[in-house]
């Protein structure tokens, strides 16, 4: 599967994980603006409405893969981790005049973390002979997480009329989330260690409305208008939880002690992944140039997994992005057909920690190469930004993420003429 350990990010402790963000590598070099966007040779998951603009005749193919850098620091230490993994696999073609079709397979969230505290506690003499001593005891917190849940859509795209369309994803959620939580006493023989493991299995359907509007203005302009929509959905889930005492052996190895399992099928329950909106507005000169802005928003406040909140807030985040082709000769050479991008995101997460929202920013930079006689190009995108902040002993990830893609654009649906 796609997010099956791909980060190592402490913050993908809470919720359902660290998000991932739908856009591909043609909508992540401008900022990951996609709502108002819309290309016959890219495949938009982010707004299904999209899907209108495949041509009558092509099949369009899109994969890619992303790599992540990034240095986890507070005001004290640093770490270094990094990541590369398939991104998307993305297929779009034509059913009738009025219809678009797509399917595929991205990730919807990744977890990936391991944390260890460590403390030292106070407590009362054990022995009767010395009634007023009091020792200190060592011991270690520890948190893991891995896992992540994928996504399997089926999308559906119809023209209304020549300037307005509607789509609608049918998305898949699978996936297993794990996650630890252990106390142990590394220097007490007295001590048993004791953890907690919590595996939660995601099975079932997630909706996505989208909807765009084009209208062409004077000097080969034209203005663009989307908007997407996902109601707040109770997704079915299972967890297993196993809980035991245990010892550590030679080697670190676990020796368990006394267990309880809770399994036979599973608990089951609801995640609760509230109701999401955005909008997007883009403006286009011919194919020389567009830009675009989008704003999305997700109410958080409504989170639960199995009836358990997990103190989320309302996110938002903005995003501007821009694209330019020279295309300076009446028969452009493929050097004047470079497609160059850029954009800007900021986020406010749904995470608050020490009464801090933590915020996101990135700057992002790319360029689409076309292939000879083809409709087919391979996109190249860079982001560099920052999530968190080392105020108030948290935790600041400065990440720089390279992602790159090919969108292959075949003729097959053209009938042979015979003489």
């Amino acid at each position: 599967m796609l997010a099956q350990n791909r980060i190592s990010s402490p913050y993908s402790r809470f919720g359902i994980g660290s998000l991932f963000n739908n856009a591909n590598t043609y909508n992540l070099s401008m900022g990951g603006t996609a709502y108002a966007l819309r290309s016959p040779m890219h495949i938009n998951v982010a707004n299904p409405a999209s899907y209108t603009a495949f041509d009558t005749t092509s099949f369009v193919f899109e994969g890619g893969l992303i790599s992540n850098f990034s240095t986890l620091k507070t005001d004290f230490l640093s770490q270094k981790s990094n990541y590369t993994s398939l991104s998307n696999l993305l297929f779009g073609f034509p059913v009738t005049d009025w219809w678009r079709s797509s399917f595929g397979l991205v990730p919807f969230s990744n977890v990936g973390y391991k944390i260890v505290s460590n403390n030292i506690t106070s407590i009362d003499s054990l022995y009767p002979e010395y009634p007023d001593s009091v020792f200190r005891l060592s011991y270690q917190d520890k948190y893991e997480g891995s896992g992540g849940i994928n996504q399997v859509y089926w999308g559906n795209a119809f023209k209304l009329n020549k300037n307005l369309s509607i789509g609608i994803n049918a998305t898949f959620l699978f996936g297993s989330i794990e996650k630890i939580s252990a106390t142990e006493f590394p220097d007490s023989a007295t001590y048993f260690n004791s953890r907690t493991s919590k595996t939660t299995y995601v099975h079932d359907f997630y909706f996505t409305y989208g909807i765009q509007y084009f209208k062409p203005l004077k000097h080969d302009l034209t203005f663009g208008a989307g908007a997407v929509f996902s109601k707040s959905s109770k997704i079915k889930a299972t967890q297993d939880i196993l809980s035991e005492t245990y010892t550590i052996g030679s080697g670190d190895i676990i020796q368990p002690r006394d267990s309880i399992v809770f399994k036979n099928g599973g608990i089951k329950g609801d995640i609760i992944i509230p109701t999401n909106f955005g909008i997007g507005l883009s403006l286009k000169k011919s194919d020389i140039w567009l830009v675009a802005t989008d704003y999305q928003w997700q109410n958080w406040n409504k989170f639960k997994s199995f009836n358990e909140k997990d103190s989320l807030k309302n996110s938002w985040r903005a995003a501007i992005g821009a694209q330019y082709v020279p295309q300076k000769a009446i028969f452009p050479r493929m050097f004047d057909r470079i497609e160059y991008r850029l954009g800007f995101h900021y986020s406010k997460t749904y995470l608050e920690l020490q009464n801090n929202q933590l915020n996101e920013m990135g700057f992002s930079f790319g360029i689409g190469l076309p292939l000879r006689k083809s409709k087919s190009n391979i996109n190249f995108s860079i982001e560099v930004g920052r999530q968190g902040t080392t105020a108030d002993n948290l935790l600041q990830e400065n990440y720089f993420k390279f992602s790159l893609s090919v969108s292959l654009s075949e003729r097959w649906f053209i009938k042979s003429k015979y003489d």
